[in-house]
């Protein structure tokens, strides 16, 4: 009796409402007044609706290139430096650059991981 019960409970388990759709692993170059090279390494996934994470998929290569850009222009400013990056601020920047690309699905932009040597 068992069986048709978990049978009919697992058919109308709900569909998950997000997704996460990951761009991966983005490392920018400092700028450095000594000859020492530093830079960071950022991991960036997005939390997408999921009837929209396809078209997220789809437009990944266009999504890691506002990525980059826009790390890339945050670095000039010096607003990666270590002690000085605001992960809010990094979040709410990358939301920005991705959502002139695909605004409609995406939910938020979460930093997996954010390094720098």
């Amino acid at each position: 009796m068992l069986a048709p019960l978990h049978a009919a409970q697992a058919a109308e388990a709900p569909k998950k409402e997000f997704e996460y759709v990951t761009l991966g692993d983005f490392t920018v170059n400092l700028p450095a007044a000594s000859r020492r090279m530093s830079y960071v390494v950022v991991s960036v996934t997005l939390e997408t609706q999921a009837a929209q994470t396809q078209q997220f998929k789809d437009l990944s290569p266009r999504l890691k290139q506002a990525v980059l850009q826009r790390l890339m222009a945050m670095s000039e400013r010096q607003e990666l430096r270590p002690g000085r990056t605001d992960p809010t601020t990094l979040r709410d920047n990358l939301f920005d650059s991705l959502a002139r690309i695909q605004e409609e699905g995406l939910k938020d932009v979460v930093i997996t991981r954010l390094i720098h040597s």
